[in-house]
């Protein structure tokens, strides 16, 4: 509720007193009260009517922007999501290179089944970029470390890698 009184008093005809009514009322993001309209503004008690249309027109320019901001963080999410992708697979094929004997066996299968793991967990991860941006932000920075160093590691820490950084995607997921 802070913050959105905060926010709030981010437009000019807005101090602390009406942003809390607004936020009372419900109005408490820029988009909703560009919605509530002129009418709606002027309904809400101790507004000046005179910095009614400014109030709206910033409202609308705030909330535009803050939607820009939200698609181009978003974006690159993405981008980060797709270099880890790319990071995994890499990790996956120099280990399958540097030993093709013990990969042949149980651990290659463990290896195996958990590259297809964090895969699947990419593609649930892009899923929930737009809702939990923030939350994926954390996480994929967080599987990042997790991956970060594996390409020197043996077969059984580069399974163990994948999994912490798995448990990481999960988090954003859940």
């Amino acid at each position: 509720m802070k913050k959105s009184l905060e926010e709030l008093q981010k437009i000019r005809g807005i101090g602390k007193v009406l942003a809390k009514r607004l936020v009372d009322a419900g109005h408490d993001t820029y988009e909703k009260l560009h919605a509530l309209g002129e009418e709606g503004l002027r309904a809400v008690r101790g507004i000046n009517p005179r910095v009614v249309e400014s109030i709206l027109s910033q409202a609308a320019e705030l909330a535009e922007s803050k939607g820009k901001e939200r698609a181009r963080r978003v974006e690159e999410l993405r981008a980060a999501a797709t270099t880890l992708r790319g990071q995994v697979e890499e990790i996956a094929r120099g280990v399958k290179d540097r030993f093709a004997d013990e990969v042949q066996g149980q651990g290659g299968r463990k290896l195996e089944k958990q590259v297809a793991k964090i895969m699947a967990s990419f593609d649930r991860v892009e899923g929930k970029l737009e809702k939990r941006t923030k939350r994926a932000a954390k996480g994929l920075a967080r599987a990042e470390a997790r991956l970060a160093g594996l390409t020197e590691e043996s077969v059984k820490a580069v399974e163990k890698g994948i999994r912490r950084a798995r448990k990481a995607l999960k988090r954003i997921i859940a």
